[in-house]
């Protein structure tokens, strides 16, 4: 199939960001940081919104990024399964060491760091994960 142009160049959608954020101060920031990268912003207070949000949006979603103490981000039943295909999750923890079981999850699904982080080492992250190989 052929697409023809209208003589303005072709606008690529920036990919979606959903941050899972309780605090709404925390989830403004995030937000500042996501949207300066370059991506677009999408927004849940909880776990439960969240599943809201992917319903909706599931497949523009290319990243989550969720506090790992927010009720419903881990166990066998959290938001992992939830996420659409190909999409990544990026867990934000306050333990000021790297969970071994969070780093050696399965498909690389799920990545972490460290909270209180520095806004361009978050930038740099998610740029990581939705342009690198």
């Amino acid at each position: 199939m052929r697409v023809e142009s209208s003589g303005s160049p072709s606008v690529r959608p920036r990919p979606a960001v959903l941050l899972i954020e309780a605090e709404d101060p925390l989830r403004a920031l995030l937000r500042r940081i996501v949207v300066a990268a370059g991506y677009e912003a999408l927004e849940a207070r909880s776990c439960a919104e969240a599943l809201l949000v992917l319903s909706a949006e599931a497949r523009s979603v290319r990243l989550v990024v969720a506090d790992l103490a927010e009720p419903g981000v881990a166990g066998p039943d959290g938001l992992r399964r939830h996420i659409p295909r190909g999409a990544k999750l990026l867990l934000l923890s306050t333990a000021s060491y790297e969970r071994p079981e969070i780093r050696n999850l399965e498909d690389g699904v799920m990545v972490y760091l460290s909270n209180p982080f520095r806004a361009d080492v978050l930038a740099a992250r998610i740029r990581d994960i939705l342009e690198g190989p």
